[in-house]
């Protein structure tokens, strides 16, 4: 068998929202929707509703999001938990969600059954079910494209059984009852029961390693058709109120098929819709379980990774289908769909963890182009984790003590995957006392920041620079400052005041108080700041001995951030300080500030990128910054040799534009000429950014700088950083 992946062939409509809609319009719908609704009145019924539609839409808004921001693999929800909080988490969650699709496709084979013994009575439940559980197999072990094509004519058997029990024949109800008195079962009770309903959104998400594209199908998809089908669902409750008294709602299960106007309809829809899930949850089931696989968390992951020469994971669907029968020969309906409810809530609760954690880290490689606010995940996952509570204390305890468990299991198998993950950090953005778990977890660009480190000669002419690095930093950076005293050789420095020297204790007090000053304001904001004051007989030596020392320490920076002197004299000094920078793999940040228009009105930044450049990546993730904090606009730059290759540049630069999740109004401007001509011609900002050359001429910098007639950021990047990350 092949160990290859599964070409993405599906798009949003038959990939992600038809599976969803009908997984969601299944057996919960047809089978105990009126149970609800006469348990706990229509009230109590549209309350069930809305509580579980707000913790589902929480968990796709999150879902949405994420999807916009990484490139999701096979296992929709268990990929994302595991590339943003590394396998060891995925896996602990990806179990449970694994047993949720078979206890899913159980609970809808037994709906199915249900349906069939109202027309044969007196078949045997066990075998209908054990047959139509082989039937479903066979049919996803051949294709999952054929089973998706399945879909569509059983989606027009719904709506025909929609319409059927719209213009059913049930009689007015004189009086509804607002709210039942959930006998024997309790609010909670009846809302495990119905939560399945709502979990239909993971089919569609678990589909995501065969979707053509999952960041755009994953949210439209998803969103979609919770909007539908929280629609339908409202009307059928209140259309059941409204014609049945709460006795039969409570006794006949049966109810819709009753009050529809052509019964055959809605029992051929029961039955489509539960096939229809179930094989939802038999295609979904074992995509999650061969990720697993392929990443070493599941046991026999080398069995279950393995596809066929289509893609399909064969040896996946035939466990799969061993697991549902045992459920089925086990489990009844109203037992098995609160033990779904509490694993959906697990996976729903650590999405929304995973999106409230990279929101509240404040990475740069957390740049989602579908944007929620915080408050959404961290609603979601709170609502998620109480709703488990409520339900049942004891299930949740065990469950949480389940997945911890588990989690410390796979944390010494030491898990080795390619991509990075946020981990490094959020154990950075915690606590220091987190620092010896933080470093070892593997360090990949996803979670690079800007870590400053910034010479500072007078801490006085530097009120308006700081406020241009925390504009660079804000809001997840931090920010080393470093004052050099320069003291002659041979000379020792008093440590009291009144005694002779070179630098008067009293002088070091005022340094360190200066810049303790400076970056006051920046400490209240809440960034990661320290600064420092050393001595040395040479400005580039000191600087290079703090260099050392922090590049050791947690929270080592990452990029030297320094400015051009008007004086020529120091331009010597200047390329030394480079060159060390460069010795200690920092980044580099050069500025040339414009001595009267500064950094005008913090609004637009012009963005110089050439051909090929060495140097793109820290001047994107700098504009980027810059544009974030200034509320501005994003302007990307290029000089071409002809005006034949402008239309095909500027084609190209939106391209880039997309594809490293710049701004959305971020603009291209290509300008024919050489690149001197195109500095005449440059439209205005407030500020331009270009990359450093390997060969630097500060007098050459200070030409560009004045011809632009506005400051000026020449960067290096260090090799760390990834605009793709």
């Amino acid at each position: 068998m092949s160990t290859g992946t599964t070409s993405r062939k599906f798009g949003t409509f038959e990939g992600v929202f038809t599976p969803a809609v009908l997984t969601i319009f299944g057996v919960i719908l047809f089978l105990r929707l009126g149970w609800v609704v006469g348990t706990g009145g229509l009230g109590g019924a549209i309350l069930i509703m809305v509580i579980a539609h707000l913790i589902t839409i929480s968990y796709a808004f999150s879902l949405s999001s994420i999807c916009t921001n990484i490139k999701v693999g096979a296992g929709g929800s268990y990929d994302i938990i595991a590339k943003s909080l590394g396998p060891e988490v995925g896996g602990a969650i990806g179990l449970p969600l694994y047993f949720s699709f078979t206890l899913g496709a159980a609970m809808y084979i037994i709906g199915f059954t249900e349906a069939w013994q109202s027309i044969f009575p007196t078949q045997d439940p066990r075998i209908i079910s054990s047959l139509l559980l082989l039937i479903l197999i066979v049919l996803s072990y051949v294709s999952a494209k054929l089973a998706m094509k399945v879909q569509f004519l059983i989606m027009a058997v719904i709506a025909f059984a929609f319409i059927s029990f719209f213009l059913g024949r049930g009689e007015v109800q004189p009086q509804i009852v607002t709210w039942g008195r959930f006998a024997n079962v309790g609010f909670w009770g009846a809302f495990a029961i119905f939560f399945p309903a709502v979990t239909g959104t993971e089919a569609g998400a678990a589909m995501s390693g065969d979707l053509r594209n999952p960041r755009r199908s994953i949210p439209i998809g998803i969103m979609s058709a919770i909007a539908v089908t929280f629609v339908l669902y409202l009307l059928t409750a209140i259309w059941l109120a409204r014609h049945s008294s709460a006795d039969e709602l409570v006794t006949n299960t049966n109810i819709m098929i009753l009050l529809a106007r052509w019964p055959w309809a809605v029992i051929a829809a029961i039955m489509g819709a539960t096939v229809s899930s179930a094989l939802a949850c038999l295609v979904s089931g074992p995509r999650t379980l061969q990720a697993l696989g392929r990443h070493r968390v599941a046991p026999l992951s080398s069995f279950f990774s393995k596809t066929s020469k289509t893609g399909e994971p064969r040896n996946a669907i035939l466990f799969t289908g061993l697991i549902v029968e045992i459920s089925l020969l086990l489990g009844e309906l109203d037992t098995i769909a609160p033990l779904l409810t509490m694993f959906f809530l697990i996976t729903y609760a650590m999405v929304n963890i995973v999106v409230a954690i990279e929101q509240g880290i404040g990475i740069v490689s957390f740049r989602p182009s579908f944007r929620i606010p915080k408050g959404i995940p961290l609603f979601g996952g709170g609502a998620a984790l109480a709703a488990m509570v409520l339900i049942n204390p004891v299930f949740s305890v065990a469950a949480i003590a389940i997945i911890i468990a588990v989690y410390m299991f796979l944390l010494k198998k030491h898990l080795k995957v390619r991509w990075g993950d946020v981990r490094e950090a959020l154990f950075v953005s915690i606590a220091e006392w987190a620092a010896k778990t933080a470093v070892k977890f593997p360090h990949h660009a996803k979670s690079w920041r800007p870590n400053l480190l910034v010479p500072i000669e007078d801490p006085k002419v530097w009120t308006t620079l700081i406020q241009f690095v925390r504009d660079i930093i804000y809001p997840g950076g931090t920010l080393r400052v470093f004052h050099v005293r320069v003291i002659e050789k041979g000379k020792k420095v008093a440590s009291t005041p009144g005694k002779t020297g070179s630098v008067p204790a009293q002088q070091k007090d005022a340094v360190s108080k200066d810049l303790d000053r400076l970056i006051t304001p920046l400490k209240e904001e809440g960034l990661f700041l320290t600064s420092t004051s050393i001595e040395d007989d040479d400005f580039v030596g000191g600087s290079a001995i703090v260099m050392q020392i922090l590049k050791g320490m947690f929270f080592p920076p990452n990029t030297l951030f320094i400015t051009l002197s008007e004086d020529s004299k120091k331009d010597g000094q200047l390329i030394r300080l480079i060159e060390h920078g460069r010795m200690h793999g920092l980044g580099m940040i050069l500025l040339r500030q414009h001595p009267k228009r500064g950094f005008g009105c913090k609004k637009k930044v012009n963005l110089w990128l050439r051909q090929e450049s060495p140097n793109k990546d820290l001047a994107i993730i700098v504009s980027i910054q810059l544009v974030k904090n200034w509320e501005g606009a994003l302007r990307l730059l290029r000089a071409v040799d002809s005006e034949e290759n402008v239309k095909r540049v500027i084609t190209h630069l939106y391209k880039f534009r997309d594809a490293a999740r710049m701004p959305s109004h971020t603009e291209a401007v290509v300008l024919a000429g050489d690149f001197e001509e195109a500095l005449d011609s440059a439209p205005e900002a407030d500020i331009n950014i270009f990359g450093l050359a390997e060969t630097i001429d500060p007098k050459y910098l200070r030409k560009v700088a004045d011809t632009l007639k506005t400051s000026c950021l020449f960067i290096r990047d260090s090799g760390a950083e990834n605009i793709f990350a």
